[in-house]
């Protein structure tokens, strides 16, 4: 049954109200009606459900996830506060508010395959801030860098990489507040490290190994964040093919982009080439179009310089040399020299106070 706002909903430790669609008719805000753990605290949470095969195979893989304890218990991972039931309609008829007719909701209620989510609320995404606010508050880089390195950490520990860091999935609270908070979310794509050579990541944020047809791995997920700050400092698209100005190439742009703002791609080592052949064109075609003119007014095909130059480029305000160095030392090309998150914590910009 599609969900509406005003609708109630039943869950194994509360009951919600749907107030706001979030995303499509699959994600709302909602107000805690009632909740039989007092601690989880605060008046507004958010629901996640599926409309589709491929979402419910994600939010399953997603709620499978928050079993597990080190993940569950992160302060740096956005908190599943309950899981609820999704009432289905009955001859024709919508149920009633609550979970089913005759107030039946509880015996509805599957919390080893829940219909859908219902995690802590947050005040908006890191998509959502402003790219002027983002540098212009110190507090905002480095807390976001933090908790999304902290998260990292663990799922290192664990053996897993996130694979879809980015401005979408890194969420912010009390903006205005003494102490923003800044967590990572959306785990329904986490997989086991070394397990698929699939391409996973989103176009912009997508490790140059990844490229390469060589899978995600935790340093793909230190890219990731290096993109996501880079992202949010600037308005201008360093990484992705949304200015993409020719026709077809989708993903021989974005890896010249790689090229143009991070400099050469170096080949995988010997032993994984049968990874990388399916690619090589792609690569050939990535090194002429970041070097190449544009016909039309004799400049480069692909605008800007380094992605320093672009980062320090901008004013009102500045992004500051130490950051640069940070997002430098997190997007290094061959993977093997990136930090992992526990040593990328100790960088002197996190250290720092300023």
């Amino acid at each position: 049954m599609a969900l509406r706002i005003g609708q109630v909903l039943r869950g194994a430790a509360g009951k919600y109200e749907l107030v706001e669609a979030l995303k499509g008719c699959s994600v709302f805000k909602a107000r805690v009606l009632s909740s039989r753990t007092p601690s989880s605290g605060g008046e507004w949470a958010m629901i996640k459900t599926a409309t589709s095969d491929d979402e419910k195979m994600v939010l399953r893989r997603e709620y499978r996830n928050y079993g597990i304890r080190d993940i569950a218990s992160c302060a740096y991972i956005r908190r599943l506060r309950d899981v609820v039931a999704v009432p289905a309609a009955v001859d024709g008829e919508e149920e009633e508010e609550g979970g089913g007719k005759g107030g039946e909701g509880e015996e509805m209620m599957n919390t080893h395959d829940p219909d859908g989510l219902v995690f802590e609320w947050m005040d908006t995404d890191l998509r959502c801030v402003p790219a002027s606010r983002f540098r212009g508050d110190a507090r905002l880089p480095k807390g976001v860098s933090r908790a999304v390195l902290s998260a990292l950490d663990v799922f290192r520990t664990l053996g897993l990489v996130h694979t879809d860091v980015s401005v979408n999935n890194v969420f912010v609270s009390d903006l205005d507040g003494a102490s923003p908070v800044a967590k990572l979310g959306d785990l329904g794509n986490l997989i086991v490290q070394g397990s698929t050579t699939q391409r996973g990541q989103s176009l912009p944020c997508r490790a140059p190994e990844v490229w390469q047809g060589l899978g995600c791995r935790h340093s793909s997920d230190i890219w990731s964040l290096g993109v996501t700050l880079a992202r949010r400092l600037s308005p201008h698209a360093h990484f992705g093919a949304s200015d993409k100005i020719i026709e077809g190439h989708t993903e021989a742009w974005c890896i010249a982009k790689i090229i143009r703002r991070c400099g050469p791609i170096p080949d995988p080592p010997a032993d994984q080439h049968n990874y990388y052949q399916p690619y090589r064109e792609e690569f050939a075609l990535a090194e002429q179009l970041a070097v190449m003119d544009n016909p039309h007014d004799g400049t480069r095909l692909i605008k800007g310089g380094t992605l320093r130059e672009e980062l320090l480029r901008l004013a009102e305000p500045p992004v500051s040399e130490e950051l640069v160095d940070f997002i430098e030392a997190l997007l290094v090309v061959d993977h093997g020299g990136r930090p992992v998150a526990s040593e990328a914590l100790r960088h002197a910009y996190l250290r720092s106070s300023t």
